[in-house]
Parts: C-alpha cells; structure tokens; sequence
C-alpha cells in the first residue's frame, strides 16, 4: 500500500513537471513568435531592408559625384579661374545605378548649380529608425521613384551618416 502510494506521488510530480515545462515551452514559443513578428513590423522584411541599401548606395554614389564636381571646382578657383561646370560628366565622375547599371542623371542648371537624380525603391522618411542626423542631412531625403537633387558646386556635399 505505501509502495502504491509513492508510485502514485512519484506519477503525480512527473505529470505536474510535464505540465510545467509544456506551458513554459508554449510561453517561450509565443514570445520568440512575438519577438520575430514585432521585428518585421519594426524594420521591415529583408527584401525591404535590402531596398533600403541599395537607396543607401544610390545617395552615396550621388554624394561621391558632388564631391568630384565640388574638388573640381575647388582647383579651378585655386588657379585663378571661373569656376563653370561641365555640359556632361567626365567619365571618371560618372557612377552606375546599382540595379539597373545605368548612369544617374546629370543637369546644369547654371554656372554653379546642377541636379544629379536616381530611382529610389524606398522613402527615406519612412525606413529611418530613431534618426537623429544634422540639419544639413535633410539635403539627402527623398521619396520613393525618381528624384532629384539641386546641388551648388560651391559648397561641399555633406556626409551622408546611416544611423539605422
């Protein structure tokens, strides 16, 4: 009867233990599902994380751009001349769309001014995480499709910093 009785304790435990771990296991599933889902809706799927770098990549290649022009610039007024851009970029200036390995867009505007346009897949104001950037970084915002940046060869680009 006390052998019976301890069996019985003993079956009780393990069913009590069993039962712990399936509701701790059904606890920790639910909150790692939780974790992921709040994770896609937070940053978005890896597809639009990848969109979101590869419009990284396009304001860099434009920045890189602007900066040779503004350098350019920078020599002409060093040796005395008039600074005047160019009707078309130099090969060594130009720089490929990374999808679609076509040129970004050059205009003169003026004397001084120009635009440089690329085909964004993403809005810049939506895909920033807590972004904190300069005043001066409001120069590289910009919609989703075509866009165009109006730039002055006489002042320097500003750096485009990623705080995501």
């Amino acid at each position: 009867m006390v052998l019976l009785e301890l069996a019985a304790a003993a079956a009780y435990k393990v069913m009590s233990q069993s039962k712990f771990n399936r509701q701790f296991a059904l606890l920790a599933t639910a909150l790692v599902t939780t974790g992921v889902i709040a994770g896609f809706w937070r940053l978005g799927s890896p597809n639009t994380q990848r969109q979101i770098r590869l419009d990284h990549q396009r304001i860099e290649d434009i920045r890189q751009i602007a900066l040779s022009l503004y350098q350019q610039a920078q020599q002409a007024q060093n040796r005395g001349k008039p600074v005047n851009l160019p009707a078309s970029l130099l090969p060594a200036q130009r720089r490929i769309e990374p999808i679609s390995g076509e040129a970004y867009k050059y205009r003169r505007l003026d004397r001084t001014h120009y635009q440089l346009c690329a085909n964004f897949a993403t809005d810049s104001a939506s895909n920033r995480l807590g972004d904190h950037r300069p005043a001066n970084q409001d120069l590289w915002h910009h919609p989703a499709g075509q866009h165009c940046f109006k730039l002055n060869v006489l002042e320097s680009p500003p750096e485009h910093f990623i705080y995501e």
